[in-house]
């Protein structure tokens, strides 16, 4: 199968790079990003916001060119949001701002955007979860979970599609895998605990602790049925 055209120009920006043709590494890096959902918005999606941006933001650190590009594009790309609201571009907006160091620019605006547009914000709470919690903005979240067992569905919908990729792709049929998704899942929901726990919703917690059995009990996963009855005992403590 003939490799994508778009795909070269990102190895072309990495061996520019690594040559230490700083130039041409920012030009290719640069039209990669532009350019690789012109064909297809899914197909490059995670390689626009991991490879490309990971290579730009460490050849800026070389290259002030790069740099100042990057920041230009991260005032751009947060333009492009504001001008047509596409959750899409936040997420890159958000992902530059954390390859710049500066997450806290990207908290802000959104937390701006949460007190003048919540339903707005509320399709952005996605990206920035983690960074809400880390921030102790607990009324916010709360505020964006207002339904909990609707987030306890989504958790256990990312579980499921991360376990079905095995079925995919024997690469992930391994127990560092299993293990990861698992974690993942059961750090999330006690995420979602602390949210509820610091919002007095005791009664949501309760009710949350009984969707999540159930839904461990649906599901024929034997390690994560092993891990959640080892943790059991602090998994929804602590309300």
């Amino acid at each position: 199968m003939e490799k994508p055209q778009i795909i070269q120009v990102l190895e072309d920006a990495q061996l520019a790079h690594k040559a230490g043709d700083f130039t041409n590494a920012l030009t290719f890096y640069e039209y990669f990003f532009d350019h690789a959902l012109d064909d297809d918005p899914y197909a490059f999606y995670g390689a626009r916001l991991s490879h490309c941006l990971t290579g730009w933001g460490e050849l800026a650190q070389e290259f002030p060119g790069a740099k100042n590009r990057l920041d230009a594009k991260k005032r751009e790309v947060l333009d492009h949001y504001l001008e047509g609201r596409d959750p899409e571009r936040f997420h890159d907006y958000l992902t530059i701002c954390r390859v710049l160091g500066v997450e806290g620019d990207a908290l802000d605006q959104f937390l701006s955007l949460h007190h003048s547009e919540p339903k707005s914000a509320a399709k952005l709470s996605k990206y920035l979860w983690n960074d809400l919690i880390n921030a102790e903005q607990w009324e916010v979240c709360s505020s964006l979970m207002e339904q909990a067992p609707q987030k306890m569905d989504e958790l256990f919908a990312v579980f499921d599609e991360a376990a079905k990729l095995k079925e995919i792709d024997p690469s992930f049929d391994n127990i560092r895998f299993d293990q990861h998704i698992v974690d993942t899942l059961l750090d999330d929901v006690q995420k979602v605990v602390v949210v509820l726990r610091y919002a007095d919703r005791s009664d949501d917690i309760d009710a949350l602790q009984r969707q999540f059995h159930q839904g461990v009990t649906s599901r024929d996963h034997s390690l994560l049925t092993k891990q959640v009855h080892a943790k059991s005992s602090f998994l929804f403590a602590g309300h």
